[in-house]
């Protein structure tokens, strides 16, 4: 006779069921993002970001998907996969405090527009499309001008709010998941950490340097909620 699980740790809960595909995906676009961090981290060896505008400008015009590599265009796609993580990490989640959870999730929400807003990528291969075309010195000046304003408006207040934000909602998401009894607590306290040392980036002259120790951290939080995630879709479907 098989085991009978209690109802604290079940992942789903009747007429909950129905969210096991979400989870699936969830754990799926997890991985993903993953994945996504290592070729990042690849491509800058590879394909050093240019130190200037005009050759920000030459790059996206001459070999776009590397330009918009090096401007971290693949940031945009990491926050659109996140989406559905968000919605499936609440759903998980919520019977166990939904008020922090809803809280939780509507920061993360702002963070993910904060960075969409915040990356130039997009921005800067339109400029650069612009930039091809005109005649005049003066013209290029122009749209070089613009184009700095771009490259330096990427660590502005969007990404600060961002950074900040989305920080807050880990170590909640992670606080939450402490007691959920469903994720592990290596996953818990890997997002309460990660999310904390996210912060550090505030801190005078050393804060970048450990902010990398936080996105580091992240990618171990997205493999151990895909693993989790992974697992209860494998439980008997329930009724409802």
């Amino acid at each position: 006779m098989s085991q009978l699980v209690p109802p604290t740790v079940l992942p789903f809960q009747p007429g909950e069921s129905r969210w096991r595909s979400l989870y699936r995906i969830a754990g799926v676009v997890a991985l993903l993002s993953v994945a996504i961090f290592l070729f990042q981290m690849i491509s800058f060896f590879l394909w050093p970001p240019p130190a200037t505008v005009a050759q920000h400008f030459t790059l996206l015009h001459s070999r776009p998907f590397i330009g918009l590599v090096s401007l971290d265009f693949f940031i945009i796609v990491d926050e659109v996969l996140a989406i559905p993580l968000l919605l499936a990490l609440y759903l998980c989640l919520r019977r166990f405090d939904e008020s922090v959870m809803l809280i939780a999730t509507a920061l993360s929400a702002a963070a993910t527009m904060c960075f969409l807003i915040a990356t130039p990528a997009l921005n800067m291969l339109y400029l650069s499309q612009q930039y091809a075309t005109v005649s005049t010195s003066i013209e290029r000046e122009e749209f070089l001008a613009v184009g700095q304003a771009a490259l330096s408006a990427c660590m502005g207040t969007p990404f600060q709010v961002g950074n900040v934000v989305g920080s807050i909602a880990m170590m909640l998401v992670g606080w939450v998941m402490l007691r959920s009894q469903i994720f592990s607590k290596a996953a818990a306290v890997t997002g309460i950490l990660a999310g904390a040392i996210g912060l550090g980036m505030y801190v005078p002259k050393v804060g970048v340097y450990i902010s990398i120790f936080s996105v580091v951290g992240m990618q171990v939080w997205y493999v151990l909620i895909a693993r989790t995630f992974f697992r209860i879709t494998r439980y008997p479907r329930m009724n409802g």
